[in-house]
């Protein structure tokens, strides 16, 4: 099914629907036939079942796709806004996001046009010190711009992002917003935020901030600096909520239940103490992750919990590979889209690697307990147990880090060893503990020893970040290589026959096709105010007003280069010169130009590459060619000089109903016209 998913969404061009119900009506009809009258066709059987499951996520992509709402016409100037906030969000600078919902324009001509289905993220200003709240209608002069398009060809497509979650522009506030009236929804949103703002006054700093996205999952404004340690450490896993987090929670409310009720004889002996530990559990893990925003890992995990408490209840085996495909059939079902998600695609890989592999080390493990020592048998299942988790999850999820992050961590083994017991036994109980005494005002001693151990977990990635090589940027990860890597994994985890190791040397196929890879020469933005050149190790960026500084780094690693250098006006050196028209790059024959001139006989060569700040139009008239024009019609522009080849984010993306051409502005949201 997710292989029908993965159909749909990567063609270049919208596909009809008639293909997919073609193969639903053939694989049903075919399985119907063999089933009833050819029993013993085994095989084609089950390539009739293939095909069903293959068209059924077509299928349902295709209708996922098309049950959204169109991008809506988003004003060029600023304009006041009015609508119902869903959402609020505290962001890394210190500033905070609103989204809104039920949005209607106030400002001409964009008044004319219906409420809004889709919701309006935008940032607040810095002196906005407002309290706002889950409910409340507010009215707000921002400016908007549709989701953008990938400043990378290949890169994050936020418009696949908000074509999914529903959100038809961006943008920022000019003004402190004014609040209309006060309506605040009591539902589990507001429940979050009202925790989230305790967690912060009684702890305003970074281990605030990561206990307050560990107890309800909106995050905060942890620095730049502080997200890249937990990045080049391998720990970011900890500040997203997922099956680690669900499995510590159950865990200790279940052995917790037990304990004090095995301290009653009477209970011990006549109730159910163990499925009565078990449901409890799992009824505070359903409401953690409820309360921390129910992300698409963390359903994942719930759903596995929960098979693996029927499991337990029944008395059958737990640990199996049908709760993980239950759980990904229901992800599926429930969203076919999140296929492409990040989060989909690491979560699966990494626990389908422990289903598969723990078992190995599990057997080995339990041999000798009964003679070896009590502490013997502590240090060996702790090291032995702790590292192989961390080695199975981890190296499971490497390639997925790559393809997406383009980095490579070489130290999340050791990091893990020392922050996940400490997160499972201190920090975790104290945040429960904290939760369950909120109501009575009696948590600020544990939220206290909370963050003692969550500094103690930044002061670690700090120090692993620092250490040599803990972090290596990783050119492109091509498309068909992460395929292969992905489709050996599943080979290796879900053959049972001895074929099963053919799946290693796929994944080795795979990983080793970032070598094939020749990175671009040449890259621009989507807005065309963007040029970056590689030149050796470096990357020589020219920038019409500010530089991106994210986009920078994303270039940064995909062009495989140690640093960046912005070039400004009247800058010059062994390989280019500038002036205030033009310029000119002299050992790749490129010449950027600032200002309409009149054509230069200096710099103007044949075969000469010309980029262009200007909207349209050629100075040299050469050769090749791009302007801002170029970059706004057809988005982002990757360029290889040897040979020469261009590739642009239209071509890459194709012709679907979330890609918007950078100089497209959506659909007016008009009500019909008025009959006679």
């Amino acid at each position: 099914m997710a292989f029908g998913c993965l159909i749909y969404f990567l063609l270049p061009t919208e596909p009809s629907l008639y293909w997919g119900v073609a193969g639903l009506v053939i694989g049903l009809t075919g399985c119907a036939i063999i089933r009833c009258r050819f029993t013993a066709y085994l095989g084609w059987y089950q390539m009739c079942c293939a095909l069903f499951l293959v068209s059924s996520g077509f299928c349902l992509s295709w209708w996922q796709t098309h049950r959204q709402e169109p991008f809506y016409h988003v004003p060029f100037h600023a304009t006041t806004i009015q609508g119902k906030i869903k959402a609020v969000e505290y962001l890394n600078s210190g500033k905070k996001r609103v989204s809104i919902q039920y949005v209607r324009f106030l400002t001409p001509p964009e008044s004319d046009q219906q409420e809004w289905q889709r919701l309006v993220l935008f940032t607040l200003s810095k002196n906005d010190t407002q309290i706002l709240e889950n409910g409340d209608l507010i009215q707000a002069r921002v400016m908007l711009h549709r989701p953008s398009s990938p400043q990378l060809v290949g890169g994050y497509d936020l418009q696949f992002y908000s074509w999914f979650k529903n959100i038809g522009a961006y943008g920022y506030a000019l003004e402190p917003v004014k609040i209309i009236s006060f309506q605040p929804a009591y539902s589990i949103q507001y429940l979050r935020e009202k925790i989230a703002a305790h967690i912060r006054k009684l702890e305003p700093g970074s281990a605030g901030v990561i206990s307050q996205i560990l107890l309800t999952g909106i995050g905060g404004e942890l620095t730049q600096q502080e997200r890249h340690a937990f990045a080049a450490s391998g720990l970011a896993h900890l500040l997203a909520i997922a099956g680690l987090h669900l499995g510590i929670v159950m865990s200790i409310v279940t052995f917790t239940v037990r304990w004090l009720l095995l301290r009653s004889e009477y209970i011990a002996l006549y109730w159910p103490v163990k499925r009565i530990a078990i449901i409890i559990g799992w009824s505070i893990g359903c409401f953690y992750l409820v309360l921390t925003g129910l992300h698409l890992p963390a359903i994942r995990s719930l759903l596995m919990a929960s098979i693996v408490m029927l499991a337990l209840l029944c008395n059958r085996p737990a640990f199996s590979k049908h709760n993980l495909m239950l759980a990904a059939l229901f992800l599926l079902l429930l969203s076919p889209a999140s296929v492409l998600n990040v989060s989909f695609q690491m979560s699966m890989a990494a626990v389908m690697a422990l289903v598969s592999g723990f078992q190995l080390i599990y057997q080995w493990i339990g041999k000798g307990h009964v003679q070896d020592s009590y502490f013997y048998r502590f240090i060996k299942i702790y090291l032995l147990e702790a590292a192989w988790v961390s080695v199975l999850a981890g190296t499971a999820v490497v390639p997925v880090i790559m393809f997406y992050f383009h980095e490579l961590n070489l130290y999340f083994v050791f990091a893990n060893l020392i922050a996940v017991p400490l997160m499972a036994f201190w920090i975790l109980p104290m945040g429960l503990l904290a939760l369950c005494t909120m109501p009575f005002g009696l948590d600020a001693i544990f939220i206290k020893l909370m963050c003692f151990g969550i500094d103690g977990v930044m002061f670690l990635a700090e120090w692993v970040a620092c250490l040599p090589y803990a972090s290596i940027a990783i050119p492109v990860f091509p498309g068909w290589g992460y395929c292969v890597y992905f489709f050996g994994l599943c080979v290796l985890c879900l053959c049972i026959t001895p074929l099963r190791w053919s799946g290693g040397i796929m994944m080795v196929v795979g990983i080793s096709s970032i070598f094939l890879v020749n990175p671009p020469d040449i890259v621009t933005a989507a807005n065309g105010r963007m040029i970056g050149i590689k030149n050796k190790q470096q990357l020589l960026t020219i920038c019409q007003g500010n530089c991106d500084n994210s986009t920078l780094e994303e270039w940064r690693k995909v062009l495989h280069v140690n640093s960046v250098k912005n070039i400004a006006l009247d800058d010059h050196d062994y390989n280019y010169n500038c002036n205030q028209d033009y310029c000119f790059f002299y050992v790749q024959k490129i010449i950027v130009m600032f200002n309409a001139v009149q054509k230069e006989q200096n710099a103007c060569q044949p075969g000469l590459l010309e980029f262009s700040f200007l909207w349209n139009g050629s100075v040299c008239q050469y050769g090749f060619a791009i302007n801002k024009k170029s970059n706004w019609i057809n988005g982002a522009h990757s360029i290889w000089l040897t040979p020469f080849k261009v590739r642009t984010d239209l071509q890459n993306r194709g012709k679907r109903p979330w890609v918007m051409q950078p100089i497209q502005r959506g659909i007016p949201k008009l009500p019909m016209a008025q009959t006679e």
